[in-house]
């Protein structure tokens, strides 16, 4: 955690330091009334005591506590027969006010809580708590220096901490901006994989209707075809529903599969990157939609390198297996690995962790083996 927001934090349980701080205050008051002086030493201790222990709540309640230690300072300057002359508690009041100017989201409150604190400290001077002689001026000052000093510091970390959640909560508004962006666009890209899925049904139907009473071989693979393309347009459209369609958007060109992943290189290695493409194992036909996610997850990891590594040797791996689609864009050492957070465009490691995500696959982007960057992508395939 953040120690600016450690230190402003207000936690179930009082926190070690806290604990200990008031600890040795008090064993720092009780210290300073030895050897016992014309008053008895347990009202002495007691007195001490009062003046640190409720330092133990200083985050929970904070002018309560520092009512508690000015009230102690001035009912034992009022009653004690001779100054007792100690330092305390005067700390606790500094440990007091600082709280209150940390915790108390009031400015008036806080105000005026400082003027209790200056307050009681000028009566005290005037009780001749502090020692025998007369008060003087610089002494007064002296004190309401440390008193004013004390509850600024208080105060300004509480803007400094309230400024630092702002921060955060608009940086993380910024992220859940991106990610809706990306979700539009995938459930708009996706839209039309099912749009085409139904279009190929519509035509395998048709097809069937028409050879049925001919050729009831042909119209049954024709009903095969209407089935399969069925299914998987099913599969595409309860991802489509976990976004909102962007109806502001153009209409966009038809979408691209792992077969031009060759091209996409090439277009790639003609701007000056060097890049190849490895395959492995044996192709076969996946889902549109999941093919889409790998083929734009490739391109915008191709896009970050050039953007970020400048020239570096890339190279693009694609693993065809039984149960899972295994994909990784993996380049040598450049200028530096593409930020984590998306570009202007929308994309970026956001968009490529939420397309995976959509079809229950995996992203990691980190720094390679031997130097570099690299984006690895595993995506589950169901049995064909």
């Amino acid at each position: 955690m953040d120690p600016l927001a450690r230190l402003a934090r207000v936690p179930r349980r009082p926190p070690g330091p806290d604990v200990a701080l008031a600890a040795v205050l008090a064993v720092w008051g009780v210290a300073e009334v030895l050897p016992p002086g014309p008053d008895p030493f347990w009202i002495e201790a007691a007195f001490a005591l009062t003046g640190t222990v409720p330092l133990v709540a200083r985050r929970y309640a904070p002018l309560p506590v520092l009512v508690v230690i000015a009230s102690v300072l001035l009912l034992w300057g009022a009653v004690a027969e001779v100054p007792p002359a100690t330092v305390a508690p005067f700390p606790s009041l500094l440990v007091a006010v600082f709280s209150v100017g940390l915790h108390v989201p009031s400015l008036l409150l806080a105000a005026a809580a400082w003027a209790v604190t200056t307050g009681s400290m000028a009566t005290a001077l005037a009780l001749r708590y502090y020692g025998e002689d007369e008060p003087d001026v610089g002494s007064a000052l002296i004190m309401v220096f440390f008193v004013t000093g004390a509850w600024t510091a208080g105060w300004l970390l509480q803007r400094r901490e309230a400024q630092v959640r702002e921060a955060e909560e608009r940086t993380r508004e910024r992220a859940r901006e991106a990610v809706a962006v990306e979700r539009l666009r995938i459930a708009r890209e996706l839209h039309d994989v099912v749009a085409h899925s139904l279009s190929i049904i519509a035509l395998n139907a048709g097809a069937a209707y028409e050879v049925g009473g001919l050729d009831p071989e042909r119209a049954r693979d024709h009903m095969d075809a209407v089935a399969r393309t069925a299914r998987e347009a099913l599969v595409e459209m309860r991802h489509v529903l976990e976004a909102l369609r962007n109806e502001e958007d153009e209409a966009l060109a038809p979408q691209p599969t792992l077969d031009r992943l060759p091209e996409l290189v090439e277009q790639v290695r003609s701007t000056g990157l060097p890049v190849r493409l490895v395959e492995r194992g044996d192709r076969r036909a996946l889902p549109a939609g999941l093919e889409l996610t790998a083929y734009r997850i490739v391109q915008e990891a191709l896009t970050n390198v050039r953007r970020h590594a400048g020239a570096a040797d890339t190279e693009v791996r694609v693993t065809y297996g039984g149960a899972e689609l295994g994909l990784e864009v993996v380049n040598a050492p450049g200028a530096g690995p593409p930020p984590s957070r998306p570009s202007t465009s929308g994309h970026g490691l956001v968009g490529m962790r939420e397309r995976a995500r959509l079809y229950g696959g995996v992203l990691h982007a980190g720094p390679a083996e031997g130097g570099g960057y690299g984006v690895r992508l595993r995506l589950p395939v169901e049995p064909g």
